[in-house]
């Protein structure tokens, strides 16, 4: 079997020593014909500070172009999922994705008008970063720059998504739209659990060797057509759920 290379993206305020990331190292350690490697977005607070979506997907690219990767698999988790979907849909070189709880687009970190009011006349506010365990003021330009990233992209390539079904960070309605209008590119999984799925690992690693593994052929065709968020409401009345894992 011909080796291949897994990318993790992580989530936002996460790192790549998150319990996900440290979870699939100890996995991929089984298996040696996988060269799996998790990204760190945000190496030090300053990167922290000034991010941006379009950073971080050219961030990605410059990662692929340094280390001089082929075709890779990857792992995305909530905002990871965001900069996978655009990455791939701009670069190509991605064989097949799985999606945990995925940002789909733009949702401005769920604040409301006068809290982004409140920011914007700021310049700046306040996150807590897990990985350095103390809040780091992030820049208005998150918030500019993330307005370019309001529509969803066609899936460039074959994904599974497993997504909470009580997730309140990033709607499970949003996973369901996708799937719904991408049947034949796009399989969601459903299971009983908030945003994180840090509870959920194992049925996440299943996936892993039955889908994300596996060699993609023929590869799905890039699709073209545009998909407007605001078909959730109006473009699918029921959405299509592949399959649902009830494991709590």
């Amino acid at each position: 079997m011909a080796r291949q290379t897994v990318l993790y993206l992580h989530g936002f305020a996460s790192s790549g020593q998150s319990t996900k990331a440290r979870y699939f190292r100890e996995k991929f350690k089984t298996l040696p014909q996988v060269e799996y490697q998790a990204i760190d977005f945000n190496p030090t607070a300053q990167d922290f500070e000034y991010i941006t979506t379009t950073g971080l997907i050219n961030r990605l690219r410059q990662y692929v172009l340094d280390h001089r990767l082929g075709d890779v698999h990857i792992i995305a988790s909530s905002y990871g999922g965001l900069i996978a979907l655009h990455y791939a849909h701009r670069f190509g070189g991605v064989e097949r994705m799985l999606l945990l709880a995925p940002g789909l687009f733009w949702l401005s970190g769920g604040l409301s008008a006068e809290e982004l009011k409140k920011w914007e006349a700021a310049g700046a506010a306040s996150v807590h970063h897990g990985a350095f365990q103390r809040e780091i003021p992030v820049r208005y330009d998150l918030q500019v720059d993330g307005l370019r990233y309001l529509e969803p992209v066609p899936p460039p390539v074959p994904i599974v998504i497993i997504h909470g079904q009580d997730d309140t960070t990033v709607p499970i309605d949003h996973s369901r739209t996708y799937a719904a209008h991408f049947p034949d590119h796009v399989q969601l999984v459903e299971v009983g659990a908030e945003h994180d799925l840090n509870g959920h690992l194992d049925v996440i690693w299943k996936y892993v060797q039955s889908f994300l593994l596996q060699s993609t052929a023929p590869k799905v065709a890039k699709l073209r057509q545009s998909f407007s968020c605001d078909n959730r409401a109006k473009g699918v009345e029921k959405p299509l759920v592949h399959e649902a894992v009830d494991i709590e």
